[in-house]
């Protein structure tokens, strides 16, 4: 900044610097750890550079365990999630700020949807284990992708309407009232008018709903069994009855982070523009 001293400057650099390396030390242990051989986990003092990398940790991971089947689930249900979350909650979130319902029913409709929100899942975990253990057409949602897709969708469904109701308030009216005019039913100003400008919150709410139920952890350990466990679940597999294996624990957590890490790198721009743009009002 103009005018500022060489004290203040150094300062604040000094300032972000241990913020930063506070919040990378729990990261660089995992990283660290990971590459340990059991031998090296209870040396003591405990060594704070590992010194005899090893791989054996990913190998048993992702040779002996298969450990690439849990991340295809979690891929799979968590874009079924964001996918359907984003889409329905964008149709809710659209019509709520556009249309005023009687008695100021969009207020205690919204208020209605945060309080769905502020219920822990424990809550509601064993009624949707009892309804989906129950077989529709020969079918049971118990431990399948889809059934695990679809209850991460309803519970992220109120912070996407949230979300959106934002981005399409900040969208002037005059654009869509042209597009009336000129003949374009609701739904065709809604895809070519308010869905391209609200394009940056969409990738931003998709990428955070897509992070929310890769990290899941609480339904998929209720609602699945063997075919569509999820990564959280397999970490948590690696304490077993009789051992804690901490250096497969490190590795799948290095495992774990990296897709979630390499997404978020490549759709920086678009989540920090979509919060930004979120964050303008007025």
């Amino acid at each position: 900044m103009v005018g500022e001293s060489r004290t203040s400057l150094f300062g604040r650099y000094l300032l972000i610097g241990i913020v930063s390396l506070i919040v990378l030390l729990p990261v660089y242990w995992m990283v660290n750890m990971s590459f340990k051989s059991r031998a090296e986990f209870v040396a003591r003092p405990p060594t704070i550079v590992v010194q005899g990398p090893t791989t054996d940790n990913y190998y048993d991971l992702l040779v002996t365990q298969r450990f690439f089947r849990y991340g295809i689930n979690s891929l799979v249900v968590a874009l079924i999630a964001a996918t359907l979350s984003v889409v329905v909650g964008t149709l809710a979130a659209y019509a709520l700020s556009r249309y005023r319902l009687p008695r100021n029913f969009n207020y205690h409709l919204l208020f209605t949807m945060l309080t769905v929100r502020m219920f822990p899942p424990i809550v509601t975990v064993i009624p949707i284990f009892v309804i989906y253990n129950r077989q529709f057409f020969g079918y049971r949602l118990l431990d399948t992708h889809i059934g695990l897709g679809v209850i991460d969708a309803f519970t992220e469904l109120p912070f996407v309407i949230w979300m959106m109701i934002g981005f399409f308030r900040d969208i002037p009216r005059d654009m869509e009232d042209a597009g009336l005019v000129d003949g374009d039913s609701r739904f065709g100003v809604l895809r070519k008018i308010a869905i391209p400008l609200a394009a940056p919150g969409l990738a931003a709410t998709f990428i955070l709903v897509f992070i929310a139920s890769w990290n899941e952890f609480l339904l998929a350990l209720i609602l699945t069994q063997t075919k569509a466990q999820t990564l959280p679940i397999a970490v948590a597999s690696q304490i077993t009855q009789f051992d804690i294996k901490y250096g497969n624990m490190m590795a799948a957590g290095v495992i774990t982070s990296v897709p979630v890490l390499i997404l978020a790198l490549l759709a920086q721009r678009h989540l920090t523009r979509g919060l930004a743009v979120g964050g303008v009002t007025g």
